[in-house]
């Protein structure tokens, strides 16, 4: 198959799935830390979401700052919005394709698909579109194109992030369906005027993901 045509599958794929994927409820463990000059991690902090997927994208309702309950949690927030996001569709704009070599992840044989940014292409500034930013590499599955892998490579200034920042995004199967099990970030500042730089990472870790429904456990408390 063509490059282009693996990945208009990939997004038809991708379409296909999010409907599979509404029942589902999921935890969200988002740990911040920042690069020593040593090159030890240190972290600053740790947030926990309930996740709960729905017609018009995930849902995220806080639980717990640094690993304690918080007493009265928010409602929950709708979608990706003040995220930083890397939307595959964008790669049909500026980018050139190409086929590498086949792999194996999650133990199925996928195509790996190599996406590079035209360096005209015009500047988009929204944290919804990382991918106008970036060049790109994903992990598709031969035979159902679901995207098993992915990894973003940012090639310019975005987002208040430098050239060089990295985004991975790796999916976990669970009733034999691809849902979001690690999303990595290596976010580069801008090197000051002593030519250093912050480097912070976040790492989005996904778990206990169950049915709604099918298994879910409702409590009856009676009227004292």
């Amino acid at each position: 198959m063509e490059p282009a045509a693996i990945l208009d599958a990939a997004l038809k794929a991708e379409q296909g799935l999010r409907p599979r994927l509404q029942p589902y409820l999921g935890q969200e463990d988002i740990r911040y830390y920042q690069i020593m000059s040593s090159g030890r991690r240190k972290q600053t902090r740790w947030e926990t979401y309930d996740v709960f997927e729905g017609a018009r994208g995930p849902s995220y309702r806080l639980v717990a700052r640094n690993g304690k309950p918080v007493k009265a949690a928010p409602a929950p927030r709708r979608g990706e919005r003040g995220r930083l996001s890397f939307p595959v569709a964008d790669l049909r704009l500026n980018h050139s394709l190409r086929l590498k070599t086949d792999a194996t992840v999650l133990g199925r044989r996928c195509w790996v698909l190599e996406a590079t940014l035209d360096p005209a292409a015009p500047d988009i500034v929204d944290r919804s579109r990382g991918m106008t930013a970036s060049d790109a590499t994903l992990w598709i599955d031969q035979e159902t194109f679901w995207i098993l892998k992915l990894e973003a490579r940012l090639r310019r200034f975005w987002a208040n992030f430098a050239e060089g920042s990295l985004v991975t995004r790796e999916a976990l199967f669970h009733d034999g369906l691809p849902l979001t099990g690690l999303i990595r970030l290596r976010l580069l500042t801008p090197a000051g005027r002593d030519g250093r730089r912050v480097v912070r990472e976040t790492e989005q870790t996904y778990s206990r993901y169950r049915r709604f429904g099918a298994e879910s456990t409702i409590e009856f408390n009676p009227v004292p």
